[in-house]
């Protein structure tokens, strides 16, 4: 019988058994490591990045329905306007002029600020031999180094005095900035045309700011022609456009005017009808100035969903003007919110006020700085060399109650448009496109008999009509500053309805027997 045949006996079978159940466990564990390699090397990081992808995804589309906001507190002053006194205080024999001490009262306000706005209403000069007051002004370059160091981050330029002295002056100060503050953002005056085509942002907080800066025209109207690129002036389809640029590229648009009537309270019928229409056009954000007083402040808005946040005008900032309307001035403050949802942003304005301050003087004791007025005592006023050439009671109650009565004005928007198409000839009068000579009594202060308004005389606040600042309603019989507080302040009630311009007739208009050759400032 072949070996092959016999039976198994039992130990061969046991042995058969275990080595069966070896190998099936053999198997069992080289499936369960090809498994957990399979899970290691394949399937578990597909699944962990699976999981990673959906978690984030999760987190994302959280991210995105839970508002981002941001914020930004911005501040802005008015006119930037030295005068012989004021630049003579930071001389000194060695040549090395400072003029910090003029602004040792604000520094702490503006550098508080995430951006802040000056006027720089003169050209600045290297050349101490060419300093300039009234009329025609150039003022020491030192200035601008206080400035900055004070904390100021957005110069403003489009002025009526930019050309007192050419065109050349003005790019020398361009020059000025570039090389010696490359951090500031200059506006309203340009190096080049390529710079004039350029819309200029600043980024705080997250949140774009488009800046634009115009004036209703220069004193010496130099820049035409081919220089024309060089002072932004007012024209109606070269702002449409620079808004509309600047929108493009920008959360917000923040629109600089140098317009108006100089020593006049109320807004005039040109700063009006360009109110309206740069809030049509999208500005968020309008800061007005030149009228060298206070103007009202508050909210334009329309049917179309546009809102515009307007200061006309801030008045004085730095000067040795010597009447109260003229020492008055105020610092803009107003606070921009930025949200982002789903994707997308929007950015609204969600405070806003005018803290009143005052320029404080004493030629005996070679004092200047401005103050706000919260800051400003009795005690100081008193020393005022106001009081050497004006019998106005100067004190920090009747500053308060000036302030009070120039806000409280009832401004009516205008529905006008006419006076968007005129330009300023060098005896500031507004020409229509036909030259014809127009008015919105729109004296120009700047040439009545008295000179310039720019002077450090400037008008004698007792000799002011307010009678249009339809402010009848005005009350400050009770009147206690010690709880003084501005901050809800609004005109957002604003109702144009019931305005009409259609009477206006400005044929009877002529001012070329205008003459101030005796004016003499050289007291000063």
């Amino acid at each position: 019988m072949s070996r092959n045949n016999i039976p198994l006996n039992d130990r061969e079978k046991s042995k058969s058994k275990i080595s069966l159940i070896c190998s099936i466990a053999a198997l069992v564990i080289l499936c369960f490591c090809f498994h957990q390699a399979d899970h290691v090397l394949i399937t578990g990081p597909a699944e962990r990045a699976a999981a990673k992808k959906e978690a984030a995804e999760a987190k994302a589309k959280e991210e995105a329905s839970t508002p981002k906001v941001t914020t930004a507190n911005i501040v802005a002053v008015g006119d930037n306007l030295y005068h012989t006194k004021l630049y003579e205080s930071g001389m000194n024999d060695s040549g090395e002029w400072n003029y910090d001490h003029v602004y040792e009262h604000m520094t702490s306000y503006i550098q508080e600020a995430d951006l802040a706005f000056i006027d720089q209403e003169t050209v600045l000069t290297p050349n101490h031999d060419e300093i300039s007051s009234y009329p025609s002004f150039a003022t020491p370059q030192e200035v601008g180094d206080a400035v900055v160091k004070a904390g100021f981050d957005v110069i403003e330029t489009a002025t009526n005095h930019i050309d007192d002295f050419g065109l050349d002056l003005i790019k020398d100060e361009l020059n000025y900035w570039e090389t010696n503050h490359p951090e500031v953002t200059v506006i309203g005056t340009n190096a080049t045309e390529e710079e004039r085509d350029e819309i200029k942002t600043v980024t705080v907080n997250d949140i774009t700011i488009a800046l634009l800066d115009y004036t209703y025209g220069t004193n010496n109207c130099l820049a035409t022609g081919e220089d024309a690129y060089i002072i932004n002036t007012f024209d109606k389809e070269q702002v449409a456009t620079d808004i509309k640029k600047a929108k493009e590229i920008s959360d917000c648009v923040i629109f600089v005017s140098h317009w108006g009537n100089e020593e006049d309270p109320a807004p005039s019928e040109y700063e009006k009808q360009w109110a309206t229409f740069l809030m049509q056009q999208g500005v968020d954000v309008c800061i007005g100035g030149h009228p060298h007083i206070l103007q009202p402040y508050g909210t334009l808005s329309d049917d179309q969903g546009n809102e515009m946040l307007i200061f006309y005008s801030l008045g004085n900032f730095a000067s040795t003007q010597q009447d109260m309307t003229g020492l008055l001035g105020g610092m803009a403050q107003f606070t921009l919110e930025k949200t982002v949802k789903n994707g997308k942003s929007s950015v609204k304005v969600i405070s806003k006020s005018v803290e009143p301050l005052v320029m404080h003087y004493n030629h005996d004791q070679g004092v200047y700085a401005p103050y706000l007025l919260k800051d400003y005592t009795n005690e100081l006023a008193a020393e005022h060399s106001m009081h050497e050439v004006r019998t106005d009671e100067f004190t920090v109650e009747t500053l308060y109650e000036l302030y009070d009565e120039i806000m409280s004005q009832k401004v009516e928007p205008s529905t006008g448009t006419g006076l968007l198409e005129v330009h300023f000839d060098g005896y500031i009068n507004m020409v229509d496109p036909d030259g014809n000579i127009v008015d919105d009594s729109y004296q120009g202060t700047s040439q009545d008999s008295n000179g310039n308004s720019d002077s450090e005389e400037g008008t004698d606040s007792s000799s002011s009509d307010e009678s249009s600042s339809d402010g009848s309603d005005y009350d400050d019989s009770g009147y206690d500053n010690s709880s003084y507080d501005d901050s809800s302040y609004d005109d957002s009630s604003y109702d144009d309805s019931g305005y009409d311009d259609s009477s206006y007739d400005d044929s009877g208009y002529d001012d070329s027997s205008y003459d101030n050759s005796g004016y003499d400032d050289s007291g000063y």
